[in-house]
């Protein structure tokens, strides 16, 4: 076979998504053509799509769910329009979307309908809930922040929304266990945490948006509000680089407890 028609295969099962036989074929190629420009730019394709698998919210959950982790609920706190990979990876687990919102209402309704045990509840989630809070929006409706301040780049005035806490929506629904809590609220993920401590149990899993390079990182700040609470963290992915100087900007931390059965894993 010549090197035109083994990269040509290679190829082939590299489209199909079979990384490994591709990097196979390719490291066959470049033992019988050292140095084959494309053989060795394909191979490298391969690495950097295992490394941004390995750092995706799916394959960190695709782990968990191997070393024995099974939801019986997700709360996903700032759903927006859903967030595939809670349920792809966990799919027999009772979802609860929780976003403020309400223009996003529509897309989550169609992915509750979608799913065998879901539900969707258009409000903000604040540390003591209750009542209403102010909700500013920005234009695009990709980002909101609670709060009686305006954040830059936000649009229209601010609008009133409920608010829940975490521990009262626990509550409401029987308190069940183990969970997985995604927490995506724009800045106010320590707000969210206070208000959240009775699910601060040895099976909880929780994945949390955190700022690395903002003027007020959230990242350590995170990290030092959980560890009262015997939380750690067990991975970091989703990472994002700021465009203009590739610096990176966010990560999502997913945080582990100490006692739990999968912190020693």
């Amino acid at each position: 076979m010549s090197v035109a028609d083994g990269l040509k295969i290679a190829f082939d099962v590299h489209l199909s998504g079979d990384l490994e036989r591709a990097e196979e074929f390719y490291k066959a190629i470049l033992r019988a053509s050292p140095g084959h420009p494309m053989a060795a730019t394909l191979l490298g394709l391969i690495r950097s799509q295992r490394t941004m698998v390995r750092q995706s919210k799916h394959k960190t959950l695709t782990l968990l769910r191997a070393r024995g982790f099974n939801p019986a609920m997700v709360i996903d706190v700032g759903a927006q329009t859903g967030t595939p990979p809670l349920y792809e990876v966990f799919p027999d687990a009772h979802h609860l979307m929780i976003e403020p919102v309400v223009e996003h209402e529509p897309a989550l309704r169609d992915v509750c309908r979608q799913l065998r045990n879901a539900e969707h509840l258009i409000a903000a989630v604040t540390r003591q809930g209750g009542g209403t809070v102010p909700l500013h929006v920005t234009d695009d409706r990709l980002y909101s922040c609670v709060g009686s301040e305006e954040p830059e780049g936000a649009g229209p005035p601010p609008r009133r929304v409920p608010a829940v806490s975490l521990d009262g929506v626990w509550a409401d629904h029987g308190r069940p266990e183990p969970l997985l809590v995604k927490i995506d609220v724009d800045g106010l993920e320590l707000e969210v945490l206070a208000g959240a401590v009775s699910l601060m149990k040895p099976d909880t899993v929780f994945v949390v948006e955190a700022t690395v390079a903002d003027d007020n990182p959230r990242l350590p700040r995170i990290i030092d509000a959980m560890a009262p609470h015997r939380f750690r963290v067990w991975d970091i992915i989703d990472p994002l680089y700021r465009p203009q100087d590739e610096r990176m900007w966010q990560v999502d931390l997913v945080l582990v407890h100490n006692d739990g059965p999968y912190a020693p894993l």
